[in-house]
C-alpha cells in the first residue's frame, strides 16, 4: 500500500449540544488515487471531507498531509487540499471565467503574472480555455462545476476533495466532470469524491468507503466492497440488475 498523502487518524466530531457527528475515523488517501466515499444522508460524510480539508477542526484525533499535521503549515489548507462544494456558484466570485481563476492565487498572495499562469493552467485541464472571457452566469451547470474545480486547481492543491459532484447534472456534464477528474488522477493529484451516486464514477475508482452513524463500515476495493453489501447502509446497489422496466423505481 502507497504511502498516504493525506490520512485521519481517530477523528471524531462532535458539535455543541448534539451526539457525535464523527467517531474514531481513519481515513487514507494516495497521490494518483480516486477514492469514493458514500453513505445516507446523515451518515457524516460531509463532516469528514471539511476536517480533512482543514475547513472544520476536529473534537478528537488528527489529519496528517504528507506525514505532518494539516493545521500546522504556515499557508492556507487550500493551498494543499482543496475543496470543491456541492453548490459550484458559492465558489465562483469573478465575472469572467479568466478573472475567476485569478482571483485564488492573487488572494493567496501571488504575482498577477503567476495568477494568470495558473489560471491558463487549470483553463486548459478542465476544458475551459476557449470560455475565458465568458460571464460565469452564462455557463451550463456542467461548466460551472469544472469552473469550481478549476479555481481549485489555480492553487495547486496535492488533494483535492469533491462534495457530490454530480448534483443537478445531465449526462454531458457528468460525462465532462468525470474526463477532468480522470486527467486529474493521470496527473498525480490525489481525489477523494463524496457522493452516493457509485454508478456514475466506480469504475474509475481505486477504493471505496461506505459511512454510517459517523463511522466507515465499509473500506476497500469496490468490487469487494460492493460484494460485502452496501444496501443495508441505505445505499443502491449499482450492480442490482433490472430485469424490466418495472424494476426501475427505488421504492421497496
Amino acid at each position: 500500500m502507497p504511502e498516504p498523502l493525506l490520512q485521519a487518524r481517530g477523528l471524531g466530531k462532535r458539535f455543541p449540544g448534539t451526539a457525535w457527528a464523527l467517531r474514531e475515523v481513519d481515513f487514507r488517501l494516495a497521490a494518483g488515487e480516486l477514492a469514493v466515499l458514500a453513505g445516507r444522508n446523515g451518515a457524516g460524510k460531509t463532516v469528514l471531507a471539511k476536517i480533512l480539508a482543514g475547513l472544520l477542526e476536529p473534537s478528537e484525533g488528527e489529519v496528517l498531509f504528507g506525514g505532518a499535521p494539516l493545521l500546522s503549515y504556515p499557508e492556507s489548507p487550500a493551498a494543499r487540499v482543496g475543496y470543491v462544494f456541492q453548490d459550484a456558484r458559492l465558489q465562483l466570485v469573478g465575472e469572467s471565467v479568466e478573472e475567476d481563476l485569478r482571483f485564488g492565487p492573487e488572494s493567496l498572495g501571488l504575482g498577477a503574472a503567476e495568477a494568470a499562469a495558473r489560471a491558463e493552467v487549470a483553463m486548459g485541464l478542465c476544458g475551459l480555455s476557449e470560455r475565458r472571457q465568458s460571464p460565469v452566469h452564462a455557463l451550463s451547470g456542467g461548466e460551472q462545476r469544472r469552473l469550481a474545480l478549476a479555481g481549485v486547481l489555480a492553487l495547486s492543491p496535492a488533494a483535492i476533495i469533491l462534495d457530490e459532484p454530480f448534483a443537478n447534472l445531465d449526462r454531458d456534464g457528468v460525462s465532462s466532470v468525470l474526463r477532468v477528474l480522470k486527467t486529474l488522477v493521470a496527473e498525480g493529484i490525489a481525489l477523494l469524491v463524496v457522493t452516493h451516486e457509485l454508478e456514475k464514477l466506480l469504475g474509475m475508482a481505486d477504493r471505496l468507503a461506505v459511512m454510517d452513524r459517523g463511522r466507515i463500515v465499509l473500506a476497500g476495493e469496490p468490487g469487494p466492497t460492493l460484494a460485502a453489501g452496501i444496501e443495508r447502509f441505505g445505499l443502491r446497489d449499482p450492480l442490482r440488475p433490472a430485469s424490466s422496466v418495472g424494476d426501475l423505481l427505488w421504492l421497496d
